[in-house]
């Protein structure tokens, strides 16, 4: 942590937030809403695209996600669904059906190049970014 938030920490402590008691409930829960937040929708597509690399299913692909950090899907399965689906529709992916009833989705050819494409595209601005704290 930074020395000025340590100091803004403390002094919190000691004044305004001395008064509050949070459970350990709350607290997780805090720190799971914290965690849901810090990814951009851009880094969970491109997640997505690598762990459909493989045949998944949405309750493979919610708990994969979540081992990255990625935890948006924990609390609303239902929207992964909704989420692969505008995939599917635009070609980024294709689902079958697997034989004992659930469906699975993977990475098509259109999907495999976007997850190109994002890849160069994390690649160069590391190497912008890799430049500039070089100067």
């Amino acid at each position: 942590m930074e020395e000025r938030l340590k100091g803004l920490k403390k002094a919190m402590k000691e004044t305004c937030m001395r008064e509050l008691d949070f459970s350990e409930t709350m607290k997780k829960r805090i720190h799971k809403s914290i965690a849901k937040e810090s990814f951009s929708e851009q880094d969970m597509f491109i997640n997505l695209l690598q762990l459909l690399l493989k045949e998944r299913t949405g309750f493979e692909l919610t708990r994969l996600l979540a081992v990255r950090g990625i935890r948006k899907y924990e609390d609303q399965e239902g929207s992964i669904y909704a989420f692969l689906h505008e995939q599917e529709l635009a070609g980024i992916i294709t689902a079958s059906w697997g034989s004992s009833g659930e469906k699975k989705y993977q990475l098509t050819d259109k999907g495999r190049r976007a997850l190109e494409k994002s890849d160069e595209r994390v690649w160069l601005a590391s190497l912008t970014l890799r430049g500039q704290a070089e100067r």
